[in-house]
């Protein structure tokens, strides 16, 4: 597989990969909190909160179409673009792509439809389950999905026999340290965007109406959410940085850069690294001394890229995703301590925003956003060239070189509908913001 195969072919797959999960934690974390909206409306049967949760749930279907519809070539293009992936690894990956799916179309799916449209013929305890099953559902599906991907990380609980890996642990593969980790980022993040989305939502919907009692609910249960989710959240990667960086030290040694064996080098705050010259066009801020978590040789010499010769992801990507992610957290938390300090002075009123603290609220949106797909990104960027770290490569896995121009033809065209799909998710999302959930008029005994 040439150069530009393997481009096109990755950017084909992470595409597809990207938009499923980021769809997949949105309705992950949406599912927890239409749980919390029911609760709230069947414990003190308010009915503001059981129109948070008639609008909310809107959402939340759309988010399940995307995802759903993003998961069909994902899994073809497991098939076609790597069609060594599965002869090397299917031992592990077949039974885990199988638990997802299962999870999803049998298991969420069984649920689903009592929750979507079996409301009115189900009892308020029995509805408010379906809502818990339809969450632990789509817990289930991210954290199969989950475990492949600190799998591919980190490899251990299989062992790479005859050019095969076979598995030796169930147990360590799906409980190992990687893997309860990114689950509960994904978790976590999915509730981060969702409190950021209702947030902007409460911001827009409140600017041509007075509030009412669901919009301040909603609004204080954001403000909360997004400041618990911002900490949590940043625990998390902390030790996900802990744990995958001693385990992938060329990932390590762009992180900072360090660019030459030898003495530490300082980890900047922000840089121009280049690849070719072997080092920083400029650097920018104070420099931090670097983390312990670099790799040594036996001698204690730190080692740098070049130790690497040639096996080191892209220094330039995997240097900014991870600084991305960073900064708009940074920013992120500025804006939701600040919009949280003023909902608690006024009593959690989006009547009296101001047009900076509704623009602030929806900039919370993108910024949250933003953390989510930098961070996935420095996941599959830094671990390049591997596609199972430390033992199979990429290039191993591509398939025959296809004819470049139908090969990028495709490319564009996956790039054009996932555009216009999240272009169709605005507008949709737009639509019910500013009209409202329209009641329809049912039969008596009707969902």
């Amino acid at each position: 597989m040439t150069q530009t195969a393997l481009f096109l072919s990755l950017a084909q797959f992470l595409t597809s990969f990207g938009f499923m999960l980021a769809f997949l934690a949105l309705e992950l974390g949406l599912a927890w909190v239409l749980l919390y909206f029911r609760l709230r409306a069947r414990a003190g049967g308010a009915s503001p909160w059981m129109l948070a949760y008639r609008f909310w749930v809107r959402v939340y279907a759309l988010s399940l179409i995307l995802s759903f519809a993003a998961a069909i070539p994902v899994l073809l293009q497991l098939g076609t673009l790597w069609p060594d992936f599965m002869e090397k690894a299917g031992e592990v990956v077949g039974p885990l792509v199988a638990a997802a799916v299962l999870t999803a179309f049998v298991f969420k799916s069984s649920f689903l439809g009592a929750m979507l449209y079996g409301q009115r013929r189900l009892s308020d305890a029995a509805h408010t389950l379906m809502v818990f099953m339809v969450a632990v559902g789509a817990s289930l599906t991210a954290y199969w999905i989950m475990a492949l991907m600190a799998w591919t990380q980190v490899p251990i609980g299989a062992s790479l026999v005859d050019g095969r890996y076979q598995v030796r642990s169930w147990l360590t593969i799906l409980g190992g340290r990687l893997a309860p980790t990114l689950f509960g980022l994904m978790t976590v993040g999915g509730l981060m965007v969702a409190a950021a989305l209702m947030l902007a939502v409460t911001a827009v919907r409140t600017r041509t109406r007075p509030s009412d009692e669901g919009d301040r609910g909603v609004y204080a249960t954001g403000l909360r959410l997004l400041l618990a989710c911002i900490l949590v959240q940043g625990a998390l990667a902390a030790d996900l940085g802990r744990v995958l960086m001693p385990a992938q030290p060329a990932r390590a040694a762009a992180v900072v850069p360090q660019w030459h064996s030898g003495p530490r080098a300082d980890l900047s705050v922000a840089a121009w690294p280049d690849a070719e010259r072997q080092a920083n066009d400029w650097e920018w801020g104070r420099p931090i001394e670097a983390p312990g978590w670099l790799a040594r040789d036996p001698g204690g010499t730190v080692r740098g890229l070049d130790h690497f010769s040639g096996m080191t992801p892209p220094v330039f990507a995997t240097y900014w995703t991870l600084r991305v992610a960073l900064f708009a957290g940074g920013l992120l938390a500025l804006a939701a301590l600040a919009a949280w300090w003023r909902g608690w002075r006024l009593g959690y009123e989006p009547d009296g925003l101001r047009p900076l603290g509704r623009g602030t609220l929806r900039l919370a949106t993108v910024l949250a956003c933003a953390i989510q797909v930098a961070g996935l990104a420095h996941m599959f960027i830094g671990a390049m060239p591997y596609a199972i770290y430390g033992t199979v490569t990429l290039r191993e896995l591509g398939a025959a070189a296809p004819d470049m121009g139908e090969h990028a033809g495709i490319t564009l065209a996956y790039v054009l509908v996932y555009a216009a799909l999240l272009l169709g998710f605005y507008q949709l999302l737009r639509h019910i913001t500013r009209y409202g959930v329209v009641p329809v008029a049912r039969r008596r005994g009707r969902a």
